[in-house]
């Protein structure tokens, strides 16, 4: 009745409610977006129902008065409308409608938002068991209420999935295998996701009704991931037969070439197809929020369910499942079981975050890692790190730092362990963790890049955590204005030259920016050297210059990996507009201030081991003096650091500790620490430092009350090799007590 009074109410006005100069008269008024001007209707009754609005806004967007249907389009988005209210709009006036006012210009976004919140209930509702049911008993009804049964399923697609499957695995289920499987034919290709993640299911049933649906539906590029199940001697024969009808049906169009179907090359390929995944080359489709829907087996509901993950997730858990197939084919082949293993690894790094550590004991990855022999772990090392997947790889050499030996340092150049490789790789997480395993392995002699190992360690300690950009420009003024221009801290070299020894000796540099106009060492033979060298390989550059010079320059940036051009601008939203995504496509996540302080301690502790442990004839510790001594400022990495420092032959290290011991605003512990090593400095190396230095220790001897620390100063005194009249003296000097032992 509301439809035929609405008209009559309107098209009466629309002949006899005129104004003098012919204009339609206001009946009502009805609030717009803005109060102050009121919109004007023809309508004699307000509509009071969410039904009666929305039948008025159409009305009004047939007469031409987008004004008014925007405004009762206003209101229904704002009522916040239940799901139930929103799903009768749409079964009373149909989808056809709802998006016919979407696509109208002059509704948006009013109609939009009200047609994507009818969109969400739907789904919300179509995931609802007995809306399924409700549905599938209309698949025993007349074919017209058969056929719109289907229709409706199939404009559910996935959302439908777990409730179908649950039927067709369900004994108890009205409706038979083959009229949901006919079902499945007709939802198409949208629904292989969920039907793959069926196939984890221990039903026998199910499985064979799944493959029969995937069969009629699949695609020739979905036959990989059947080849488990075709083949595998875990998977019943009824199981190994229908994957082969499907195989042949997907391939071939017909299920009469099973038989034809072979099994050559199945773990080879089901180990490409995981290292695919491994490797993130898998396209996952994304949301906004840039997660996908992985869709898995749920054994309490028995059912598929989809699992909202990021991309990097999708493809790792992939990669378990297939490494793990190809595994079950070529048990004793080592490099199906390296994959595997890194495929557990990388995974569980995932888990645990960049700045978490992997998990040890019974049942984890780690302690799975560590019963492994060690030429698997080498194997297993080199396929994490070619993968990409870094912190798995740590993971891999600290397990072969402790159950490996020294023999892997001493491979030839044809078959370098991946411990030696690591120490040349362009990764820094990689180069520290076999740096480390270089020491506690606990070589005999020197071996093939050993030298790089203090170098790591040092870089390690020298991270301050501040992330520098590092400017090469010989023109002062504008490479500080485009410093602060990144908002990071900066460190402005002149030369191309200077620039990549700052980079190689510190290991605080997050950024290379480079003028065109390179001096002592032009653009090229800068960008060259920032790559050959395994210190600053990783470290992304960025070529800055006028706008005339990016086209001169695109195949030298073509040339360079990680290399990225901007064109010169001292403006903040410019520049980050120009360098987000180069920013955001490096591989390597920045490390975080706890990792980063982990990293800072393992490095000084390691290079304590080498002093300790006699290791300094193989790895040399001078190169590392400078970042030494800048890191015995911090108190916790002071002690490891001295005692690195008592070991290095050198009158800068003797100093150093001359220093600490000076140092009256420092601990009385760490003074101590820092004399008893420059005790055992000067015994070995001899005393090196200046007069005033000794003076000045020999007074602090004789100053200080706190009683360790002068034990400590008397241990130095006493190393100063003093005449033998200054020890005459001393002796003479003593006070003796008057009475005797009793």
């Amino acid at each position: 009745m509301f439809r035929l009074g609405l008209t009559l109410f309107i098209i009466i006005p629309l002949f006899f409610a005129t104004s003098n100069t012919g204009m339609l008269q206001a009946q009502a008024i009805v609030p717009g977006e803005d109060e102050a001007k009121p919109v004007e209707t023809p309508l004699a009754v307000e509509p009071t129902t969410d039904q009666d609005r929305f039948e008025t806004a159409i009305l009004m967007s047939n007469l031409g008065r987008n004004d008014l249907a925007k405004s009762y389009l206003q209101k229904l988005v704002d009522g916040k409308l239940s799901d139930d209210a929103l799903l009768n709009l749409r079964d009373q006036f149909g989808t056809v409608e709802l998006v016919r006012l979407a696509r109208t210009p002059e509704l948006l976004p009013q109609a939009q938002q009200l047609l994507d919140q009818v969109a969400a209930a739907s789904r919300r509702n179509a995931m609802k068991p007995e809306r399924i049911d409700k549905v599938l008993e209309d698949l025993d009804g007349s074919p017209r209420i058969r056929e719109q049964a289907i229709i409706e399923l199939e404009k559910l697609g996935l959302a439908a999935m777990p409730r179908l499957v649950q039927h067709l695995g369900s004994p108890n289920s009205n409706q038979t295998k083959d009229q949901i499987v006919y079902l499945f034919s007709r939802m198409g290709e949208e629904i292989m996701p969920a039907l793959m993640g069926g196939l984890d299911t221990d039903n026998t049933l199910l499985k064979t009704s799944l493959l029969d649906s995937i069969g009629v539906i699949g695609k020739p590029e979905d036959v990989r991931r059947l080849w488990y199940y075709a083949y595998s001697e875990q998977e019943a024969k009824v199981i190994n037969q229908a994957a082969r009808i499907a195989i042949s049906r997907i391939l071939y169009g017909t299920d009469k070439k099973a038989s034809e179907v072979s099994s050559i090359g199945v773990a080879q390929e089901l180990m490409k197809l995981a290292q695919e995944h491994l490797s993130g080359q898998q396209n996952w489709p994304t949301g906004e929020d840039g997660r996908t829907e992985l869709w898995v087996w749920d054994a309490s509901a028995s059912t598929v369910v989809p699992v909202l993950v990021t991309p990097q997730s999708a493809s790792l858990r992939s990669a378990v499942t297939f490494s793990r197939q190809a595994l079950s084919f070529a048990p004793d082949n080592p490099e199906a079981q390296a994959l595997y293993l890194a495929s557990l690894l990388s995974e569980e790094a995932y888990r645990v975050g960049p700045e978490g550590q992997l998990t040890t004991g019974n049942g984890s990855a780690f302690n799975l890692a560590l019963t492994s022999s060690a030429p698997i772990l080498e194997m297993t090392a080199d396929v994490c790190i070619n993968s990409g997947r870094f912190q798995a790889g740590e993971s891999v050499l600290r397990a072969l730092s402790l159950v490996g030996d020294h023999r892997m340092l001493y491979t030839t150049l044809d078959n370098l362990s991946p411990v030696l490789k690591g120490l040349n790789t362009p990764d820094p997480r990689i180069q520290f963790a076999a740096a480390a395993a270089a020491v506690e392995l606990n070589p005999e002699t020197t071996f093939r890049s050993a030298s790089r190992v203090v170098e790591i360690l040092a870089q390690a300690l020298n991270d301050d955590g501040t992330g520098k950009v590092l400017l090469i420009d010989p023109n002062l003024e504008r490479g500080r204005s485009i410093a602060i221009a990144t908002r990071m801290s900066q460190q402005i070299e002149r030369t191309g030259k200077e620039g990549f020894l700052a980079a190689a000796l510190q290991g605080d540099i997050a950024l290379v920016m480079t003028h065109i106009n390179c001096i002592d060492w032009e653009l090229s033979q800068t960008l060259a050297n920032f790559r050959a060298d395994v210190r600053t390989a990783y470290l992304p550059i960025v070529i800055y210059g006028p706008t005339f010079m990016e086209n001169e320059l695109a195949l030298t940036i073509q040339r360079t990996p990680n290399t990225h051009y901007v064109v010169y601008t001292d403006e903040r939203a410019e520049l980050d507009r120009q360098l987000d995504s180069f920013l955001v496509s490096q591989n390597t996540p920045p490390m975080t201030n706890g990792l980063r302080d982990r990293r800072a301690r393992a490095a000084a502790s390691l290079l304590a081991q080498i002093a300790t442990r006699n290791l300094t004839h193989i790895f040399n510790l001078k190169p590392a003096t400078s970042a030494l001594g800048s890191a015995v400022n911090d108190d916790v990495l002071a002690s490891d650091s001295m005692t690195a420092l008592s070991a290095i032959p050198t009158r800068e290290a003797q100093d150093i500790l001359v220093n600490v011991v000076l140092g009256r605003t420092r601990s009385p512990q760490i003074r101590t620490e820092a004399a008893l090593g420059l005790a055992r400095h000067m015994q070995r190396y001899g005393v090196l430092i200046s007069d005033q230095d000794v003076a000045e220790l020999k007074q602090q001897w004789e100053d200080t009350q706190e009683q360790t620390l002068q034990t400590a100063l008397t241990v130095v005194v006493g190393s100063l090799g003093p005449n033998r009249a200054k020890v005459t003296d001393r002796l003479q000097s003593f006070e003796v007590s008057p009475l005797p032992v009793q």
